[in-house]
């Protein structure tokens, strides 16, 4: 046999699996640090499949990406594998890999082509590791930094970072700037919420500054805008920093297109951090279930107020507009958008009725048959207060249908001619 190694590539491509296995196995029930990790044997395996063939692919004189190696790098550091922990996994792979060589040239005499081919099987086995170590510890130095600043970020959110001015400084936001919090939820069929880089660089912000900033200089462009991301709680959230409020206010109209946004009002030290995050929840809570958009913490204070307490705006609901609930599910919805209408066009029963595409008598047939499930006649200003209260709670339960109607940004119960 003139080349042992080569030779014993092509026996071993049928033993694939079982090497594969061999080292998967050794590897999860060697180390229970792989238990504790996200690393079990469904990723695991598909990891050492990819290795153990790039290395048999490379013992053949054929050229081997070593992208199966990097990958393993990049993972294990994003998990927090110990470097030592990644090599013993390579020579684990090697011993399996001539032990299964070895057993089938068991009979070969040529002793020189034996020590050829163990030798060209762990400067395979280098190569790949190698290669692994290297993507490992560029990868840990890009993560160390970014989860460094995430959990800064968490703690300036939560209030559990007290110096707050090298929290500033160590998160890259500009001095003398405006502050917004905001928390990001992907609408459904939109897709995931967006993910920017957990520590992305400031871009230019679509509206200039008016004036010079303090904040302006090498790292922090005048009229940019920061922002930092992190996942909290199974939200994602972001904190902008920005010269003025609308160029903040920019920036989140654009997370909005497709995604349920809510934002807290400006604030300009990060000592308010904590607060403005309560804010942006309640404001993106505040938006219709299903519904992407943008919701600022001040612009709905009544469904602030309703979403603020789940079950008293349900016994608001259930108290009011009880008595539609004995109708049928379609004409409930019925009276309710009508109500809606009606709120939203100002007590017009005129305008109302063109919204809905039916005759005015027809909203006011509604109205009517509405004051007498619920006891509330629309025209009393108490009762219709009570009626857009119920209406509007109704609306921001989770899983609740909503009107095709547009909902109101700046409604008035108040009745007026029409």
């Amino acid at each position: 046999m003139s080349d042992i190694a080569a030779t014993g590539r092509h026996d071993l491509r049928d033993a694939l699996d079982l090497l594969s296995e061999q080292v998967a196995d050794g590897i999860l029930h060697a180390e229970p640090v792989y238990q504790e990790t996200r690393l079990p044997a469904a990723v695991v395996q598909p990891l050492v499949r990819a290795n153990v063939a790039e290395i048999l692919t490379a013992l053949a004189g054929e050229t081997s990406s070593l992208a199966p190696a990097r990958e393993t790098g990049r993972v294990t550091a994003a998990e927090g594998i110990q470097l030592d922990l990644l090599q013993d996994a390579y020579r684990l792979a090697g011993l399996r890999i001539w032990e299964e060589l070895a057993r089938r040239l068991r009979h070969q005499s040529d002793t020189a082509a034996l020590l050829r081919a163990s030798s060209r099987v762990w400067s395979a086995i280098d190569r790949s590791s190698n290669v692994a170590v290297r993507s490992h510890l560029e990868a840990a130095a890009g993560f160390g930094e970014n989860v460094a600043r995430t959990e800064l970020l968490r703690g300036v959110l939560t209030g559990a970072v007290h110096d707050l001015e090298t929290a500033r400084r160590a998160l890259g936001l500009p001095a003398d700037v405006m502050l917004v919090v905001a928390v990001v939820v992907p609408a459904p069929g939109a897709g995931p919420a967006p993910a920017p880089p957990p520590v992305p660089s400031p871009v230019p912000s679509p509206v200039p500054s008016p004036a010079p900033s303090s904040a302006s200089g090498p790292d922090h462009p005048e009229g940019a805008v920061t922002t930092r991301w992190l996942t909290h709680d199974g939200d994602r959230l972001a904190l902008v920093a920005a010269p003025t409020s609308d160029d903040a206010h920019d920036v989140l109209a654009g997370l909005a297109a497709g995604a349920r946004t809510g934002a807290s009002r400006p604030f300009t030290s990060l000592a308010g951090a904590p607060a403005a995050l309560a804010q942006a929840r309640t404001a993106v809570r505040s938006l219709a279930p299903g519904h992407a958009g943008l919701s600022c913490f001040g612009d709905r204070p009544l469904d602030a107020l309703l979403v603020a307490d789940d079950e008293r705006a349900a016994e608001l609901a259930h108290a009011v507009l009880g008595g539609l609930r004995e109708r049928d599910p379609r004409d409930e919805e019925l009276l309710l958008a009508t109500v809606e209408a009606w709120f939203e066009h100002g007590g017009s029963g005129t305008r109302a009725a063109t919204a809905l595409h039916c005759h005015r008598n027809t909203v006011l047939n509604r109205l009517a048959r509405v004051a007498d499930l619920t006891g509330r006649d629309i025209n009393d200003p108490r009762a219709a207060a009570e009626l857009y209260a119920a209406v509007r709670a109704r609306r921001l339960r989770p899983g609740t249908p909503t009107a095709t109607l547009p909902t109101p940004e700046h409604p008035h119960p108040g009745p007026s001619q029409g």
